[in-house]
This record gives C-alpha cells, sequence and structure tokens, in this order.
C-alpha cells in the first residue's frame, strides 16, 4: 500500500542535514507518495543537494521548489501544502528524522480515525548526531488524546515533525510571523472545534543544534505571547485569558531562564498532565 501522504519540508542551509532527514523518508516501512521539497532562498548550496536527491530517488516522489527570497518556514510550508497532492500531509524540519514506522502508525491510526482532522505525536527523542538510528520495531498498541481548548492553550505539546493533517483544509500557517507560528495554527484548530489528537509514541528524533535554540528563546517568546494577542483580538479567547496566557508563558521563559533543569520538570509535569486527563 502507498500512504496518500505528501511530506513538506522547508529547507533553508541545511546542506548538511536534509539527506538524513529525506533518507528517514525513503526507509519507512510504509513510504509516503510524495515529497515536497521547499528551498526557501539558501545560499549555502541547498538548491543543489535538493537537485541532487531529485535524481538520487524517482522524480516523481521528490518534487523541488525554488524561492529566491528567504520568506521563512511558514511561507515555505504554505507552498509546499498548496502543491500537494495527496490526501493527507505530514511535516519534517530539514534537521529532524523519523522513525522507520512514523508513517505506518500514524497513516494507519488517521484512515481508522476519518473525522480527525489532524494529530501529533508524543515529545520527540533528542540524539546526537548518530544516523543511522538504532531503532527497533514499535508496540503497536499506543493510547490517543482528544486536545481540549484549554489544554492547546496551555502548551503546546507538538514537535511540527510529529504532525499530520488532512490537506484539504481551509487553515494555513501564519505567513508573516516567524517564530511559534505552528503553535499558533494548531491552536487556531483546536478553538475552532476541530478534532485533533495526541499519540503517545515517540517517532520524531530532533538534531538541533544547542545553539539554535538559545539564540532564539526570546523571539520564541516573544512569538508565543503574541500568539495570544492574535487569538483575542480574533475574538477566539477573552481578555482575561489572554492576560492569563501571557502571564503563564513569561513565567515559563523566567524559569527557562533561572533554571533550565526546573523548566525540563515543568514541561514533564505539563505533558503527564496531558496523558493523565
Amino acid at each position: 500500500m502507498e500512504p496518500s501522504v505528501s511530506v513538506i519540508i522547508p529547507c533553508y542551509c541545511c546542506s548538511d542535514t536534509i539527506s538524513r532527514s529525506v533518507d528517514s523518508i525513503a526507509k519507512q516501512t510504509l513510504i509516503p507518495a510524495e515529497v515536497i521539497l521547499v528551498n526557501d532562498g539558501s545560499k549555502d548550496g541547498t538548491w543543489e543537494i535538493l537537485q541532487h536527491l531529485q535524481d538520487k530517488y524517482k522524480k516523481n516522489w521528490i518534487k523541488i521548489i525554488n524561492l529566491t527570497s528567504n520568506s521563512g518556514p511558514s511561507v515555505a510550508r504554505n507552498v509546499g501544502w498548496d502543491l500537494a497532492t495527496q490526501d493527507y500531509i505530514a511535516f519534517l524540519d530539514a534537521d529532524n528524522a523519523w522513525h522507520p514506522e512514523k508513517i505506518s502508525f500514524q497513516y494507519g491510526w488517521m484512515c481508522a480515525n476519518p473525522l480527525v482532522l489532524g494529530s501529533g505525536h508524543a515529545p520527540p527523542i533528542s540524539n546526537s548526531n548518530k544516523y543511522p538510528l538504532d531503532t527497533e520495531l514499535l508496540n503497536r498498541e499506543f493510547q490517543a488524546c482528544a486536545l481540549t481548548r484549554s489544554q492547546i492553550l496551555m502548551y503546546n505539546p507538538f514537535e511540527t515533525s510529529s504532525i499530520m493533517l488532512k490537506r484539504n483544509i481551509n487553515y494555513r500557517f501564519d505567513s508573516v510571523q516567524r517564530y511559534c507560528e505552528d503553535y499558533f495554527l494548531w491552536m487556531k484548530i483546536c478553538l475552532d472545534g476541530q478534532s485533533f489528537f495526541l499519540l503517545d509514541i515517540q517517532l520524531t528524533y530532533v538534531y538541533k543544534q544547542p545553539k539554535s535554540l538559545s539564540t532564539n528563546l526570546l523571539r520564541m517568546r516573544i512569538g508565543d505571547i503574541h500568539n495570544f494577542w492574535k487569538l483575542w483580538k480574533s475574538k477566539k479567547i477573552k481578555f482575561n485569558a489572554m492576560i492569563l496566557l501571557t502571564s503563564h508563558s513569561l513565567f515559563k521563559f523566567i524559569v527557562l531562564l533561572i533554571s533550565p533543569k526546573l523548566h525540563a520538570k515543568f514541561k514533564y509535569l505539563l505533558a503527564y498532565y496531558y496523558y493523565r486527563s
């Protein structure tokens, strides 16, 4: 069976990592129907690598799009989304990789639950630059938790590389926003009353370098707060909720600055709340 899934990868200056990401797709136990690589104005030879990957694999399997200027991951993902042809779309970041059974598990679950608009899976497995991965076949039993309004507002449980959505939906990433734009989309979907599920299984490997996060902490926090302001302006949340959520976001940021270990424990408690609620 060829899963009706389009994989979308925004590519910006990722010449050192994109081959690993695509290789993890090619090694799926169920290989998705198409892969869309969107070069977002890279200046490091990424475009040449994407052309090589298209030649290495079937040309009708990999599609490559070249954006002449860097517009951010939202624009790149939206461009790929608009070009996708399959029933479902799955996102993968250019510096991450998937467990070989990612598509098998998630696509199978989505097909068995056709009323669900989207799903993501449990927090990713952090890894060094080791590849190939030491992966084992997974136990097929896992829990699926429907996200509530309050849960999604308090905490983003998803790495973007874990998300699978129905393609033909009237949602897109905010093309202007560059930080926490993915979280804003998940919140909009849930606040509109759409079915969005968290699958309690780890299927993504994250290889992001520490400095890529630390240098953007403040911008990410500003993006997080801006999300709540936009939700209030669009009347999806009330003013007092916006103030409470902004305070909560600032509190998490302060805890992170003071003690990363305490922040990690705080995130663990929030995750525990998800899986037990």
